[in-house]
């Protein structure tokens, strides 16, 4: 794979992976379901997975956003699917920025917005 720091975004290396969502329509009257791209290396997606699946279940954000996207309806395989897009972002701004990963990173963020 090689240096991933030679990508601009994290945005760029969830389609490197192949993890986007790819919507299906052919004009106004055919829609398909929102599936994953799978247009990135496959090897790097088949190594996600597994990590997703833990992800899950035990990092406090991925397991919230999994529940939120689980209560609205959406199938099992999408939400593992979203959630291996997020943790492709995850790991992108782990390495982009050279700090370790923090679960409060976001709730800092909004304190700090909300003047608390």
């Amino acid at each position: 794979m090689g240096d991933i720091r030679r990508l601009v975004s994290a945005k760029a290396f969830a389609a490197f992976l192949g993890v986007t969502p790819k919507q299906r329509s052919s004009g106004s009257s055919v829609r398909g379901r929102t599936t994953i791209s799978r247009t990135g290396n496959t090897s790097l997606r088949a190594a996600l997975y597994m990590p997703s699946l833990v992800a899950r279940r035990h990092n406090p954000i991925l397991r919230q956003f999994a529940e939120r996207l689980a209560a609205t309806g959406m199938a099992q395989k999408a939400v593992i699917g979203a959630v291996m897009h997020k943790l492709a972002h995850l790991i992108y701004g782990v390495i982009h920025n050279d700090k370790p990963f923090d679960p409060n990173y976001l709730s800092k963020g909004l304190a700090i917005q909300d003047g608390i």
